[in-house]
């Protein structure tokens, strides 16, 4: 905007649409969840990162099918789960980035 503000006809909506968002506890709770979720999706990358990594030393030292197959598949739930982890991480590190630059 040019600096002129908002009218006081806007405020008002402007004031009733945020009495609305407040008042919605579907919301509230979406964003409470939204603000622990990737705490908890960081520790279950961990964990299966782990696991992944037992098992690929245990295929590797035995040789067993059925080991190489788990890690496979833990290896692809691994990545699938990082992925929007990691993406997330390098957005928010670009974003401080281009922020930095224009200050």
């Amino acid at each position: 905007m040019d600096g002129a503000g908002l009218s006081d006809q806007e405020r008002r909506a402007l004031s009733a649409i945020e009495a609305d968002l407040r008042a919605d506890r579907s919301l509230q709770r979406i964003l409470r969840a939204a603000r622990t979720r990737p705490r908890h999706r960081a520790l279950a990358a961990c964990l299966l990162a782990g696991v992944t990594l037992a098992l690929l030393v245990a295929a590797a030292v035995t040789v067993s099918l059925p080991l190489i197959w788990g890690f496979a598949a833990a290896w692809t739930l691994t990545v699938v789960l990082a992925l929007p982890l990691v993406g997330r991480w390098i957005r928010r590190r670009w974003q401080r980035h281009e922020h930095a630059g224009r200050l």
